[in-house]
């Protein structure tokens, strides 16, 4: 009997929530099974495309603000906003974070890397093939990248002890080293002062 019932009362609850859920029988049939206000389903519409939904009048701001032209206050918003362009490094003996300024020798050399906006020695590491190779580029060389290409050669293989390949892109001004030489290379770039 229990059985019954349940099934009974399942079969009553999905037919009503079907009989909702139909637009011209909504109104009807919840005035007739409850005398009190529409049900919830028949509320609220789902507007299936921008054509059939309703327009958006004023929409209320969510927080009350005030705008304060305050130059003294305006000093700490300043102070959260991003820079438009790098600012020039101040001058010290040493820095703590290790980074090392160039030096105006390096401009009378017959080559010369520039530094990146952010003031940082342009040579990076690029890893393809899941790691198995790695290239060590170096960019941003100006003058004679021949030679530039031949000193960092006799360099690498001083330094590591064994002869490694480059490639030398002209027009590009930059040149690729087969293999991980980047703190090698960084820390010769900085002897040199660049």
């Amino acid at each position: 009997m229990a059985t019954v019932w349940r099934a009974q009362s399942a079969f009553a609850r999905l037919f009503v929530g079907k009989i909702a859920q139909i637009p011209n029988n909504c109104a009807d049939l919840s005035s007739k099974l409850s005398p009190g206000p529409l049900s919830v389903a028949c509320a609220s519409r789902n507007y299936s495309n921008y054509a059939h939904s309703p327009f958006v009048n004023k929409i209320r701001e969510q927080y009350e603000y005030e705008v304060v032209k305050n130059p003294p206050e305006w000093k700490y918003v300043e102070r959260l906003l991003p820079f438009e362009t790098i600012p020039a490094v101040t001058p010290k003996e040493n820095y703590p974070s290790g980074w090392i300024p160039p030096r105006e020798e390096a401009k009378n050399l017959p080559y010369y890397m520039s530094r990146t906006r952010n003031h940082e020695v342009p040579i990076y590491l690029h890893v393809t093939f899941r790691g198995m190779r790695k290239i060590t580029k170096i960019k941003k060389i100006e003058g004679d990248i021949w030679l530039f290409n031949d000193i960092i050669k006799a360099h690498l293989k001083e330094t590591s002890g064994k002869y490694v390949e480059t490639r030398v892109h002209e027009l590009g001004q930059f040149i690729e080293v087969k293999g991980d030489y980047v703190n090698i290379l960084r820390d010769w770039a900085h002897s040199k002062g660049f």
